[in-house]
């Protein structure tokens, strides 16, 4: 056991020399920023909780990369602060913060320069964002944009540079948004630019904003606008509307709002009818998830699973794969672009390909935790048992433990999904077993475990 302690304390005493150096997380705001200020530094704040082990755990291992360490030492002061900590709860009410898991990138003076959601071991997406953050520095920030609103400031020039900067911090906008178009002339709705420049805002669909498109706009113009884009762009666009809507639609509690963001995404793309009819399934299960309202979360997702993901063989997976495939190639070659040329002299195109069958399998898993979150009824536990279940066989017979993946054993979160659910079912020892391979899984990944023995400590005591 000494040995073992031993071990681990040099393994972190290495990590620690090669990952970025963090301030002490009881530093306040005002000590963070005065010494900001003397160093002519930014500030980086990762807001994290007890909740989510496993999130805190894959952020370490992205600050741990030594590729961070000099450019984060040499360019801000670095703080990780948990949510539920005092000073915790404080900075994130400095920055009007209403949930964690987020990284800040914030100058001395309180001017958020980029925002991070979430928590990630891809050191490369916390470079990119201290680079974004650093471009932005000592230019016009948001605080001179909210005193120039509060003025009494409003021309259209003006309000689209404040949105761009609200956008730039991760805040809402719709109010703004709304006041923007509600004061541009009637005939400016016809214009390609203005209204393309609308829809990438991403305005809600009940918005003023939104609804004024609509009613004014030529349909004619928002067909040419989207059909003139790429799919990649047309997809964030789509997506950022009901992003927006289920903000709003999930605080209400308005469920006629719901189905008409479900019809938005099942119209969308009516080229599948398959894929739109899911799109619609997946609105409302979204919602009703967020809402925490059981029984037609249950019903809903049900309907989705049984339907569409159940009957799934691998060798329907791999049609699909190769349907995505060969549009991408498709498209690729399509664009006409010249061929390089490798050092070999031979021309070569190549193609980053991330087959879409991996996400029925993580879905699938991802609905059969919601159900062992939700509720106690063993029916539904039972069948989210199944869903487990088809997911690892369909993970695995799909290649998850081929030799170029970390999962030997098996995807470590499915075999605690599993694992969970035998535990609700009243099933202990099943649920150790299965938990303890997970634990075993994902030891073998080379990646930190704790987040998965904390529940196998809990299944044995009894506690979970």
């Amino acid at each position: 056991m000494k040995q073992l302690l031993l071990a681990i304390t040099v393994l972190l005493c290495l990590q620690s020399r090669a990952q970025i150096t963090f301030v002490d997380a009881n530093t306040s705001w005002k000590e963070l920023s005065k010494e900001a200020k003397a160093q002519d530094k930014l500030i980086f704040i990762h807001f994290e909780n007890s909740d989510c082990v496993q999130c805190n755990e894959v952020a370490t291992m992205g600050f741990s990369k030594p590729e961070l360490k000099d450019m984060f030492d040499d360019n801000f002061i670095c703080i990780r602060c948990n949510v539920a900590t005092p000073n915790g709860r404080s900075l994130a009410q400095q920055f009007g913060i209403m949930s964690s898991l987020l990284s800040l990138y914030v100058d001395p003076n309180g001017n958020i320069l980029h925002v991070n959601n979430g928590s990630t071991s891809d050191w490369e997406t916390y470079e990119q964002g201290a680079k974004v953050a650093w471009s932005r520095k000592g230019k016009k920030q948001l605080a001179d944009y909210d005193k120039e609103y509060k003025s009494g400031k409003r021309d259209a020039v003006f309000l689209k540079e404040y949105m761009a900067k609200k956008r730039e911090a991760s805040m809402a906008i719709d109010g703004l948004l709304d006041e923007y178009v509600t004061g541009l002339p009637e005939d400016s709705l016809r214009r390609f630019q203005t209204v393309k420049e609308i829809y990438e805002f991403a305005p809600a669909l009940n918005s003023q904003a939104y609804q004024r498109i609509k009613s004014q706009a030529p349909q004619a113009l928002t067909d040419s606008i989207f059909k003139s884009s790429t799919p990649e762009n047309r997809k964030l666009v789509n997506e950022g509307i009901m992003e927006n809507s289920f903000v709003q639609a999930i605080r209400k509690r308005d469920e006629d709002y719901a189905v008409k963001i479900a019809e938005f995404a099942r119209d969308s793309d009516l080229s599948d009818r398959r894929q739109s009819e899911m799109a619609y399934d997946k609105a409302l299960i979204r919602y009703y998830y967020g809402i925490r309202d059981t029984r037609k979360y249950i019903a809903q997702v049900s309907k989705l699973v049984e339907t569409h993901y159940m009957p799934l063989t691998v060798d329907s997976l791999n049609a699909i794969d190769d349907a995505a495939f060969d549009v991408q190639r498709r498209a690729l070659m399509n664009r006409k672009k010249q061929p390089k040329r490798d050092e070999t002299g031979v021309t070569a195109m190549s193609i980053a390909f991330m087959p879409p069958s991996q996400f029925i399998h993580k879905e699938l898993n991802e609905h059969a935790y919601h159900i062992f979150e939700l509720t106690r009824d063993k029916e539904a536990l039972a069948k989210a048992l199944t869903w487990s279940q088809k997911a690892m066989e369909l993970a695995e017979r799909k290649g998850t433990r081929a030799v170029q993946t970390p999962y030997q054993l098996g995807d470590p979160n499915y075999l605690d999904t599993y694992a969970h659910i035998l535990y609700k079912l009243g099933r202990k020892d099943e649920a150790i077993e299965w938990q303890t391979k997970a634990v075993e899984a994902q030891k073998i990944t080379g990646q930190a475990y704790q987040a998965f023995e904390i529940p196998l400590i809990k299944m044995k005591a009894g506690t979970l």
